[in-house]
């Protein structure tokens, strides 16, 4: 049987930059084991799942694996997806539902991708010492926790304090079982964005992040309060680097604009 995958860079207008993701279009079900063990041959920190749904022709029923696990919401897997939809179908607007009812909406704007995604709170977390060793944090100006993501969030004094930041692994993962996302983050004192951020997941086989969506659902209310802004730009410090800019629209919707490049389509036999 062949199916249609594609690789596309997330978050950035540039071939081999922004996050890679996977994406395969599901002419019917797969066995969730299949799906899985297509995500671990992709290798990539997700690949997406998405199958036409009988609501309508640009609804979408979408799923994300990393190459060990299912996770219920992936920012930049979903922007590859709308991005090859969006081409595929020659249409301004597709949406999708996840595995756990999370209704996600993305348009074209010239070659952009707008997104809406949910928007999450944080609630303040006591420091865990051994998980700051191991990221070498000594003085965190805050620790909050989005219970909805099992996502813990730091924020250090300065972009050089993140850009510094070289982790122990085996030792991060030892040092909590309670999160599976680790995002640092830090004010920016520069006129590009307002604040940068970097993303570990060693916890769920993904050591750091290069752009990561999902953080900024919760990265965006946390500034925005700080800053007290409702439209935000940020960037993500991995070596690939990637940009969002962000428009809170609500207490519980977070809009997201940027782009993705197609670098890879096929067909996938299994």
């Amino acid at each position: 049987m062949g199916l249609k995958a594609f690789i596309v860079d997330s978050f950035t207008n540039e071939l081999f930059k922004g996050n890679p993701a996977g994406v395969c279009i599901l002419d019917h079900s797969l066995d969730e084991s299949l799906m899985q063990a297509v995500a671990t041959e992709f290798n990539l920190s997700e690949t997406a799942f998405v199958q036409r749904s009988n609501q309508k022709d640009n609804h979408y029923h979408i799923r994300y694996f990393t190459p060990t696990v299912e996770v219920d919401f992936c920012g930049h897997a979903t922007l590859a997806a709308s991005k090859v939809l969006l081409k595929e179908s020659n249409q301004d607007i597709v949406s999708f539902t996840t595995y756990k009812d999370l209704e996600l909406n993305a348009m074209k704007e010239g070659e952009s991708v707008v997104m809406q995604f949910p928007l999450y709170d944080t609630i303040e977390d006591q420091p865990n010492q051994r998980l700051l060793n191991a990221f070498g944090i000594s003085k965190p100006i805050s620790v909050q926790f989005a219970e909805s993501l099992d996502m813990l969030v730091i924020e250090v004094e300065s972009k050089e304090a993140l850009l510094a930041i070289k982790p122990d692994f085996h030792e991060a993962i030892k040092s909590s079982n309670k999160i599976k996302e680790l995002v640092i983050t830090a004010k920016s004192d520069d006129q590009n964005y307002n604040f940068y951020s970097r993303c570990f997941c060693p916890w769920i086989g993904i050591d750091e992040d290069p752009v990561t969506g999902a953080s900024h659902s919760v990265l965006a209310k946390y500034w925005g309060q700080k800053l007290n802004k409702q439209e935000l730009s940020a960037f993500q410090l991995s070596d690939r680097g990637g940009y969002l800019n962000l428009k809170i629209i609500d207490d519980s919707t977070l809009e997201v604009r940027s782009n993705a490049k197609i670098v890879l389509q096929g067909m996938l036999e299994i």
